[in-house]
Order: structure tokens, then C-alpha cells, then sequence
């Protein structure tokens, strides 16, 4: 028998044990007799077992340890859809408030973010007004700060809708992509904390006039009910008003994006300047 096949299913090379020689020294732990090879330092059997088995739990904590953090913290990185990458340096210190307006809402944000701290506390944020004037970038500071400072590890997560979709679609034909509806809406549906941002931007996957497009709309709001079902802890962002929401999706979705939001929707109205705007 080679060396090579010569171990038992615990790893044991009995060869090499073939070869271990009993010296007259003790183990001062153990109180067993040290062994040792020719040519090498005698050592105790346990102390080299105990070593082993130390190792095999560092190495199993350390996996356990990533797979957490990749089901938590790390998701907001990992796993976030941006159709912007400028978006994703936004954190609450390198937002610029420019109304008072904009300082009122960033101040809310603040407090909405320091709520959502608390896994038991549910209820759904809208962020509501012209574009351009930090509903994203505040969106996206309260998923931030939520994910950097709670006590207990959350999964928080940002996906531009418009984007999501885009990806979806692409998935088509392709059931093994990572993008497919299933491990979106299951990505989705098991996040902590949700940003779904720019709502309503994916309306214009609607058509008046082409069937298909109008089978496309059902799909979108069928994908989009499955994701905010059951959730209670969402931030939305939208252009759209009330008003305009209840004319693009239908009353289930409406009222499960609704859920406690009395006192958590932030507004942009033309008091604030687009932050896009620029003079020459």
C-alpha cells in the first residue's frame, strides 16, 4: 500500500505512526509520554490532536463568518442595482442641502435612518418630488447608515427599478442568470431594508397601442407585487405624485407600498433647486 492510500477516513497516515517512537519525556499537560521520528523533536500526541481540531474550528468559524457577511452587510455592495454609479459614494455627510426645504428633509432621513436601526420597527419611506433634487442620494444614506451601525447585521439592498427590469428582461432565455425573475424577487424579498428607487421610471415599459407591451406592463406589476407583498420595511423613490402612482399600478401594489407611511414621506417641491442644473 503507498503512502498516499495508506490513511484512514480521519486523515491518519499510518505509515508515519508506524515510525513514532515512545520517548522517556512526559507531556506536562497530559501527563502522557511524548513521541517523536528520527531526526525530530519529540511531541504529545493530544497536544498535536487538540492543534488539529483548534484549526478545523478557526477555519469553519471564519467560513461562517463570511457566509454572514455576505447575507448582511455585505449585500448593500455586493448586490445593489445602480443605474447611476456616480449614486453610489452618497452618504449623509456629502449631501449638500440647498433649500431649507432640503435641510428639513435631510434632517427626517436622519431620523428615519436612526429608526430603522431597530429590526422590530415596520414601516415603508417614500421619497416624493421633482428629479433631480436628492431623493436617491438621501435613499440611499439611510440604507448606508442603517447598514454601518446597527447592532445586529441587516441585509439592506438599493435597486434602481428601471434597471432591475432591464436586467430581468435580459435574463430571458437564460433561466441559469443571476439576473432571472426568481433570484431577483427572492433577493428582493429577503432584504432587511429595501430602497426601491426611481418607481415608476419603469413605466414606460407600458404601451397604449401594442399588446405586448401591455402584457409586458401586467409582468412588471406581477414581479413588482411579488417583491413588496409581504415586506414592511421599504424606502421608495418616485417622480410620481399620489395621484399618478394610482393611475401606474394597480390598488394591491398601491397599498402595500403605503404601509405606515404617515410621518415617513419626504418631499421635493420646486422650493428646491435641481441639483443638476448648470450655468454657462
Amino acid at each position: 500500500m503507498s503512502e498516499t492510500t495508506s490513511k484512514s477516513s480521519n486523515g491518519i497516515n499510518f505509515q508515519l505512526l508506524q515510525r513514532l517512537k515512545a520517548s522517556d519525556q512526559v507531556c506536562p499537560r497530559h501527563g502522557v509520554n511524548l513521541v517523536y521520528m528520527q531526526g525530530h523533536q519529540p511531541f504529545c500526541m493530544v497536544c498535536a490532536k487538540e492543534a488539529i481540531e483548534q484549526q478545523n474550528h478557526k477555519i469553519i468559524d471564519n467560513a461562517n463568518d463570511y457566509w454572514h457577511k455576505r447575507r448582511t452587510s455585505d449585500v448593500l455592495a455586493m448586490d445593489s442595482i445602480f443605474d447611476d454609479p456616480t449614486l453610489m459614494d452618497a452618504n449623509f455627510d456629502n449631501f449638500r442641502p440647498n433649500s431649507p426645504e432640503s435641510a428639513k428633509n435631510l434632517k427626517l432621513a436622519r431620523k428615519i435612518a436612526s429608526e430603522y436601526l431597530n429590526p422590530a420597527t415596520t414601516y415603508n419611506t417614500i421619497l416624493t418630488g421633482l428629479p433631480g433634487r436628492g431623493k436617491s442620494h438621501l435613499a440611499l444614506s439611510i440604507a448606508k447608515a442603517v447598514n454601518d451601525h446597527a447592532d445586529k447585521s441587516m441585509a439592506c439592498l438599493f435597486v434602481s427599478v428601471n434597471e432591475l427590469f432591464r436586467l430581468i428582461k435580459s435574463s430571458f432565455g437564460h433561466p441559469d442568470s443571476r439576473y432571472n425573475e426568481q433570484n431577483m424577487v427572492q433577493l428582493l424579498s429577503d432584504a432587511d431594508l429595501l430602497v426601491l428607487d426611481d418607481l415608476g421610471s419603469e413605466a414606460t415599459f407600458q404601451s397604449h397601442q401594442s399588446k405586448n407591451r401591455k402584457e409586458a406592463s401586467d409582468y412588471v406589476q406581477n414581479v413588482l407585487f411579488g417583491i413588496v407583498n409581504n415586506r414592511q420595511r421599504t424606502i421608495i423613490t418616485t417622480n410620481l405624485g399620489s395621484t399618478d402612482l394610482a393611475s401606474v399600478y394597480n390598488p394591491k401594489i398601491i397599498s402595500r407600498l403605503y404601509r405606515g407611511i404617515n410621518g415617513h414621506v419626504i418631499s421635493f417641491t420646486v422650493a428646491t433647486p435641481d441639483k443638476r442644473e448648470v450655468s454657462f
